[in-house]
């Protein structure tokens, strides 16, 4: 595969991404088989969770109702190059973006009346309407209209002429748990699009399963599921496992930069934490906490090289991971493989979350943006 993970100088990359779409289509299909929903926003904001924002989009281009990002920026982006596909952006715009997101045709949300007028005074000045979907907060509580307030709220946008109210959604705090805190909040959302729908005001799209909830979460009321870590293919709880099938869709990879003895009483690596006790290969990666490689892993973490598991060597440096290769043979250039499969094995990102003590959104969210991406 090295003509796979060469630039156009044919220089061969030190670490880089590798990106299997059709786990990714696989994936989408089965979250739609279980959600029984063919309407789907596809979360891929913060770079698609650190998978590639334009690779992912490529990909997924076509295929889904909406693009679901969290920052203009990314919006913009992906307006301009895959503008068959429209873009939802969640959260809330300071005011000097506003007219960049509505020239640029994103759809926007909304948490409050006051920017809900800002928004329509904006686009009647434009000569147009613009389409939002309504945030309603029933116990996340970050954005959204306290759901206690947001009949009278919503009817008085409703009103408002530079508006079109294409959807409503709120937001699971624990949406992995099936109990009486997340039932109250479906039913509360469901009352108020009942008593909304009693005064006319009806929505094209209503939402609020995210993946943990697509997979949990039977609704008559919604008609459109918002899935983020599971198109990756990576779980966001553990106890999910077992209700539906997921590939992954990243691969990290890093050749081997330099290979060296280590001997007895020698040390490898910041605060000499690994002391060799025999002779041992020690193989050093460019790749470290900078590119996104998490420092507090460097305890229990391990590579594959050549299909088998090998420990760090050491803690995790900004730049690079040394690796014990105990007694294996290994030489520069040497393909190592710090998150994927290797002939049968397999390390996850959800391992390397349990070795660092944290949630897998956070180990592949973190990958650098300067790390090659490479379709294969």
């Amino acid at each position: 595969m090295t003509e796979l993970v060469q630039n156009a100088s044919g220089v061969q990359h030190g670490s880089w991404i590798e990106l299997r779409t059709d786990p990714l289509l696989e994936n989408l299909r089965t979250l739609r088989k279980h959600a029984r929903q063919n309407d789907v926003l596809a979360v891929i904001k913060a770079n698609a969770y650190g998978h590639g924002l334009t690779e992912i989009a490529r990909a997924l281009a076509g295929q889904v109702t909406y693009f679901g990002v969290a920052s203009l920026r990314e919006a913009l982006e992906l307006k301009e190059n895959f503008p068959q596909t429209p873009v939802f952006l969640f959260g809330h715009l300071f005011p000097h973006e506003l007219s960049a997101a509505l020239l640029g045709g994103i759809m926007l949300s909304v948490s409050s009346l006051e920017k809900a007028a800002e928004i329509s005074a904006q686009s009647e000045s434009l000569g147009r309407k613009t389409p939002v979907h309504i945030k309603i907060d029933t116990g996340m509580g970050r954005m959204g209209i306290p759901v206690r307030d947001a009949g009278p709220v919503i009817e008085k946008m409703a009103r408002l002429k530079g508006l079109m109210l294409d959807g409503i959604y709120t937001h699971f705090p624990t949406a992995e748990k099936s109990d009486a805190f997340r039932e109250t909040q479906v039913r509360e959302f469901g009352l108020l699009l009942q008593s909304l729908e009693k005064k006319s005001i009806v929505f094209r799209y209503r939402h609020l399963s995210n993946s943990a909830a697509t997979l949990t979460l039977e609704t008559p009321m919604i008609n459109m599921i918002r899935p983020g870590l599971t198109l990756y293919g990576i779980y966001p709880d553990q106890n999910l496992r077992t209700a539906a099938s997921f590939k992954p869709v990243l691969s990290l990879k890093s050749r081997i930069l330099l290979v060296k003895k280590v001997h007895p009483g020698e040390s490898v690596g910041y605060g000499r934490e690994f002391i060799a006790t025999k002779t041992t290969t020690v193989a050093v990666l460019p790749f470290g906490y900078s590119h996104g490689y998490p420092y507090a892993a460097w305890k229990k973490a391990s590579v594959l090289h050549a299909g088998k598991r090998y420990p760090l060597a050491g803690k995790v440096s900004m730049d690079y991971i040394a690796v014990d290769l105990g007694d294996a043979e290994a030489k520069e250039g040497d393909t190592v493989t710090l998150l994927g499969e290797e002939k049968g094995e397999r390390i996850t990102a959800e391992d390397i979350a349990h070795w660092a003590g944290t949630i897998p959104y956070e180990i592949v969210t973190r990958l650098s943006a300067s790390l090659p991406r490479i379709v294969v």
